[in-house]
């Protein structure tokens, strides 16, 4: 049995991954909640510019943007995949492609990652300001689409990061085309719970934990209670081998 099937077996088992399950569905009914209100606000907002909203479904020129999630958000992502298999197959399918695209572009995104991380700690100058602008603009004219991706529709649309979901535009839509010379006008609506939740499952984040949406829903997948680990710095999770439930099931492993 491979590490995806075997994380996939064990993530909602024993005492902790029970309690994965329970925070993963409590979480994914209480987004829901948050994506509406977020539609809700931009229509809002559209209505009060007297603007037209240029956004439709099969629309994906904005999904080769680089993509931010909470840990939660990636979780419920990954407990959202685990309930579809079809989507978590198509997922797997597109991600070893989408990650040697990656590849070519130098890992274009690690950079993003460091310029977003001091932004968020309070390390940029104006200087700094500017050279995430260029990256994140490098990183979308690489026009890799979001390996979430399959025939232009979002195959997570349900529980898509809050990032998607809270920009629109109100320009032609094949402005967003990033070989598009025109540059499209770009709307962000925020609601504040989307930021500054650190509720998780076995204790509260220490702080907000954001992550490249990606790369972290396949290392959670792909690692499991380990990659989680690591990321929160919760060892309970690394810890969770001993439990019985979960030791049964890699003994059995350890013996087909």
């Amino acid at each position: 049995m491979d590490s995806l099937e075997l994380n996939k077996q064990i993530a909602y088992k024993g005492k902790i991954g029970k309690q994965r399950a329970e925070f993963c569905i409590r979480y994914i009914k209480h987004k829901k909640l948050l994506l509406s209100r977020i539609q809700q606000k931009i229509l809002a907002q559209i209505e009060e510019s007297n603007k037209k909203l240029t956004c439709y479904k099969g629309c994906s020129f904005c999904c080769v943007l680089y993509i931010e999630a909470s840990i939660q958000e990636c979780e419920a992502i990954v407990y959202y995949l685990y309930q579809n298999q079809n989507t978590l197959s198509l997922f797997l399918q597109n991600y070893a492609e989408w990650r040697e695209e990656m590849r070519r572009s130098g890992d274009i995104f690690k950079r993003c990652e460091q310029a977003l991380h001091q932004k968020r700690n309070a390390e940029q100058n104006a200087n700094n300001q500017q050279t995430l602008a260029d990256l994140l603009l490098f990183y979308k004219m690489q026009n890799i689409p979001c390996p979430f991706l399959h025939k232009q529709i979002c195959t997570i649309y349900e529980v898509r990061p809050y990032t998607c979901a809270n920009h629109y535009v109100t320009t032609p839509s094949h402005w967003c085309n990033p070989m598009n010379p025109e540059q499209p006008e770009v709307h962000k609506t925020t609601i504040e719970e989307e930021i500054f939740d650190l509720t998780f499952y076995i204790k509260n984040l220490y702080k907000p934990i954001i992550l490249f949406m990606p790369l972290a829903v396949y290392e959670i997948l792909n690692s499991g209670f380990s990659c989680l680990s690591n990321m929160t710095g919760f060892t309970e999770l690394a810890n969770v081998i001993s439990d019985p439930e979960i030791s049964a099931i890699l003994e059995k492993n350890r013996h087909d």
